[in-house]
């Protein structure tokens, strides 16, 4: 569990850390956690006096005031200015020590996220450049293909709606996604115009379903390439579709900041977007990977329906 420390200087904790901390108690009990470390990040802490001791044992102590309606015990506080090599940190318990840190990088959780091919961002504002929106006039350029092409693409789904085959419209636009995975995949540019296609083939829900299967997927680190390439450049209220996908992509792969960044992303471009107010309701409180897992399966029926084969789920 994450939440950015907010302090206010004074002696008692700001409204976000009561929130955090009543959030975090909530997960150790419904868990049923046997114990718990807190660790404080900040790179205030180089200064002894710009961060108030007070205010820090004071969100210390709120939160194992919480901890007694369940099961938990607050094994140490840890703080740090920073994960670093040989950033120094210490336990605000005292008698937890305190020493260097090793190299993040050379960690057991590091290696296997190398392993799998996924980048290593030290920061939040790293991970919010990643999908930092592009060019003004590059997205003004897709926006108005859009546009143009929006009436065409609602057409066509009217119209295979009353045909003998009403899945095959659902069937090519899929399809459609699915090559353009490929295609990223093998190193290859989206131009404006397939951009704008993509944007309105996740428009039909039906699509942006069997894309929740993707994540689970043998080619789920492609797709989620792709769904950062459409946050980066479809323009609003477009890019909350991809930037969905992109949060259920992180969320069940285990990477919580990453999630929450992406579907902040989504819901600010469309605050009504209902696949991203479902999944940030969840990711906010605390429903582990595993318990949002379980939607990927409406994406593999809702691919079988219209009579595309998915790449087979591979286990996480």
């Amino acid at each position: 569990m994450r939440h950015d420390l907010v302090l206010g200087g004074g002696d008692e904790p700001t409204e976000s850390m009561y929130a955090a901390v009543g959030q975090f108690a909530s997960v150790c009990e419904r868990d049923r956690a046997a114990g718990v470390i807190l660790v404080l990040v900040d790179d205030r802490f180089t200064d002894p006096f710009a961060v108030s001791r007070v205010e820090l044992a004071a969100i210390v102590e709120e939160f194992e005031d919480l901890l007694d309606f369940a099961p938990t015990t607050l094994l140490d506080v840890f703080v740090t200015a920073e994960i670093a090599d040989g950033c120094e940190w210490f336990s605000l318990f005292g008698g937890g020590g305190y020493g260097a840190q090793p190299d993040p990088t050379s960690s057991r959780v590091a290696v296997a996220q190398v392993l799998e091919g996924r980048p290593i961002r030290s920061s939040r504002e790293e991970l919010e450049a990643t999908i930092e929106a592009g060019p003004p006039l590059e997205r003004m350029q897709i926006a108005a293909l859009i546009g143009r092409g929006r009436q065409s693409s609602l057409l066509r789904r009217e119209l295979a709606q009353r045909s003998a085959t009403p899945e095959r419209c659902h069937r090519l636009e899929l399809e459609l996604l699915l090559t353009h995975i490929a295609r990223v995949s093998s190193g290859e540019k989206l131009l404006a115009p397939e951009y704008a296609e993509l944007a309105l083939a996740l428009d039909n829900v039906i699509v942006r379903d069997c894309a929740l299967a993707l994540a689970v997927g043998a080619y789920a680190g492609d797709a989620e390439q792709l769904w950062i390439l459409l946050t980066r450049n479809l323009p609003d209220p477009e890019r909350a579709n991809a930037a969905a996908l992109l949060g259920y992509s992180a969320y069940i792969r285990g990477d919580g900041p990453f999630a929450g960044i992406a579907l902040a992303a989504a819901l600010d471009s469309d605050p009504g977007h209902v696949l991203a107010t479902l999944l940030d309701g969840a990711l906010h409180a605390g429903l582990r990977p595993a318990e949002v897992r379980g939607l990927a399966g409406v994406g593999y029926d809702s691919a079988a329906e219209v009579g595309v084969v998915l790449p087979p789920q591979v286990e996480g």
